[in-house]
């Protein structure tokens, strides 16, 4: 049977009878016929496009599902390398954290020999600046002794000299002999 089209029911003209159809009636149940069937052919061709677009999806979706084949093997890859980075970072963390507990312990341990050298070195300064202070001492008391001993002598040699002058000399008055070293007895008397 052929498939009749809505709008060929709309334009069909039936011929009249002596004896036919009421022509009201008939037209009536001819558009209401028309009408069903118009609903029933706009609901085929939007059924008739959502297979079409459903169809499309298919294809779309087996296009996609081959991408994701292809894709899987490669995205389970790239998994075990992101286990594998996630596992090495770990480990980098905790490496890094040992190094710095081991750079912080010498850094310490470097710090307390460098204050005991300090501490050394201070108490040999120390000890080398109350040395050179008791020597400083000690040649203070022998510049000391010898300037005494040095005034003491020349005193002595000039007292000599003195006395030899007055023995020998005859009556007359008694004259200073120059001397290089006369000047540091009239400073310190």
């Amino acid at each position: 049977m052929p498939f009749i089209a809505p709008s060929e029911i709309q334009n069909t003209n039936l011929s009249t009878t002596l004896r036919g159809y009421d022509r009201e009636q008939t037209d009536a149940l001819l558009g209401q016929v028309e009408a069903s069937y118009e609903r029933v052919w706009l609901e085929r061709e939007e059924l008739r496009a959502q297979v079409l677009q459903l169809q499309e999806q298919v294809r779309e979706n087996d296009k996609l599902r081959a991408q994701l084949e292809r894709i899987e093997p490669e995205l389970e890859e790239l998994r075990k390398v992101d286990q594998l980075l996630r596992s090495a970072l770990v480990s980098a963390e905790r490496t890094t954290e040992r190094l710095k507990q081991e750079a912080r312990y010498e850094a310490e341990s470097a710090v307390k020999r460098a204050r005991k050298r300090a501490e050394k070195i201070n108490r040999r300064a120390e000890s080398e600046r109350r040395r050179l202070e008791l020597e400083i001492e000690q040649l203070d008391a022998i510049v000391k002794r010898t300037k005494e001993s040095c005034r003491e002598l020349l005193t002595q040699a000039l007292e000599a000299i003195e006395r030899s002058a007055a023995l020998t000399a005859p009556e007359a008055e008694p004259r200073e002999l120059p001397s290089p070293l006369g000047h540091l007895a009239k400073q310190d008397v």
